[in-house]
């Protein structure tokens, strides 16, 4: 089991300490020489001239079948559209920091959390992504690097195109690998369905756009300035969270500045803002990402930022600065323009006709060995653990700071609280790691006719 004492961040650099000498390992194993990452950065500004539409190809293509759409789904069966650009934007992002061709150790150790984030090892422990999908995905991704070699190179210069294309070629191999790593003993039974409809060129459109946006290039029309709070009620050192035109800024008195950040991890949305703050570094409370916060830059990766906004402080007052955008074509709502495309539910074993969940219940067979889910029993909230095909249930609230335990990591017979990393037995609730000094209390499970049951 991981030392209690040890910060998630510390987790995920340690558990990464390998990455660059595995990284170089397959490097040489597949042939991915210096050479090699010269024509990467010869043509580095080709392949990101193409990335938007690379992206968005790609993640065309993943809502178009239900078993890799339904991530991106909300219960309702609509597409969660905020999130949906978030993950092109890390998409965009990693494929930017490949074409740049500085595969160092930071590369690598990036490389190795991206692999991770795709499963149960990841920051994010519901989160998994058969590996399948991965493969699948660097091989889009791949095919369309080569066309646009061919595109922009075939008549000008085809021994570029060809040094190019083999150096990309093998770099794939080399990211393939490393992606593939986490996956042990992990599976997930196939799911095929009828394909699905998406409009390509609205999906493209979109891609360009939160591309453009993660590099600042959106339009502004105007600026609104707003009154905040009062500068008394945010002594140096502290900080408050507002609400502007629906948005959560978080703003900081910090080393006698006043800085204002989006109050949304790039992770999952997370209340970043109000995370701990240590010296310069800001961690998210749910899952761990840190940022400078006199940037707003993800330490783990600095081509990724929070926004930021303007600060001024005038006869007492806190004034936030917030620009509005505006793009050269109306809004792209992809759950307007798609109505009536849903996936189809999932087809598992047939459960009762009358299988309709109560809030105290939930599927047993959507909870796999390892993982968490919240239900409700009197109205408070409660984790639901699957410990190698038992089950258990504690209240969700860490007794520390009332971190969601159904979102932390399961560990032996400890459920880790993602917020502090307090430890508590599932079967007894008691705690075996501090910060928490309180027990959580814990609830029978019962499990009958494909369903499950928590009760007092």
């Amino acid at each position: 089991m991981t030392e209690p004492s040890t910060s998630t961040q510390e987790r995920f650099k340690r558990g990464a300490a390998d990455a660059d000498a595995f990284f170089n390992y397959i490097a040489s194993f597949v042939g991915f020489t210096d050479a090699d990452a010269a024509a990467i950065r010869e043509t580095r500004f080709i392949i990101e001239k193409h990335i938007p539409d690379i992206v968005g190809s790609f993640y065309a293509q993943l809502l178009k079948f239900p078993a890799t759409r339904r991530p991106f789904e909300k219960k309702d069966g609509t597409i969660d559209q905020p999130y949906l650009e978030m993950r092109m934007q890390h998409q965009a992002g990693f494929w930017r920091r490949a074409a740049a061709g500085q595969f160092d150790e930071d590369f690598a150790r990036f490389t190795d959390y991206v692999g991770r984030a795709h499963t149960s090892h990841g920051a994010d422990t519901s989160i998994y992504i058969p590996q399948r999908y991965v493969i699948g995905m660097v091989g889009f991704v791949q095919r369309g690097v080569t066309e646009a070699l061919s595109q922009e190179l075939r008549e000008i210069d085809p021994a570029l195109e060809e040094r190019a294309a083999k150096a990309w070629n093998a770099l794939m191999m080399v990211v393939l690998e490393m992606f593939s790593r986490p996956y042990v003993q992990e599976a997930e039974p196939a799911q095929m369905a009828a394909r699905l409809n998406v409009d390509d060129a609205q999906m493209q459109q979109l891609a360009v756009e939160t591309y453009e946006r993660s590099l600042g290039m959106a339009r502004t029309i105007e600026r609104k300035t707003v009154a905040v709070a009062r500068a008394d009620e945010i002594p140096e050192g502290e900080r408050k969270i507002v609400d502007v035109d629906g948005a959560s800024i978080g703003v900081f008195h910090h080393g006698g500045k006043w800085i204002a950040l989006r109050n949304s991890c790039l992770h999952r949305g997370g209340p970043v803002c109000a995370g701990e703050l240590e010296g310069d570094t800001l961690t998210c409370p749910w899952h761990g990402y840190q940022y400078d916060v006199n940037t707003g830059r993800l330490l783990l990766d600095p081509s990724a930022k929070l926004d930021t906004y303007a600060v001024d402080v005038q006869e007492g007052q806190v004034f936030v600065t917030v620009p509005k955008y505006v793009r050269d074509e109306p809004d792209i709502n992809l759950n307007a323009a798609n109505a009536n495309v849903k996936s189809p539910a999932p087809q598992p074993t047939p459960e009762p006709a009358n299988a309709t969940l109560k809030d105290n219940e939930f599927r047993p067979s959507d909870l796999p060995p390892g993982h968490a889910t919240r239900v409700a029993l009197n109205g408070k909230a409660v984790a639901v653990y699957n410990v190698e095909g038992a089950f258990y249930a504690t209240d969700d609230a860490c007794t520390h700071a009332g971190g969601p335990l159904s979102e932390g990591r399961i560990e032996g017979m400890n459920i880790i609280c993602p917020w502090h990393d307090s430890c508590f037995d599932v079967r007894t609730g008691a705690v075996t790691c501090k910060p928490a000094r309180k027990p959580v209390q814990v609830y029978r499970v019962v499990v009958a006719d494909g369903i499950g049951r928590v009760a007092l």
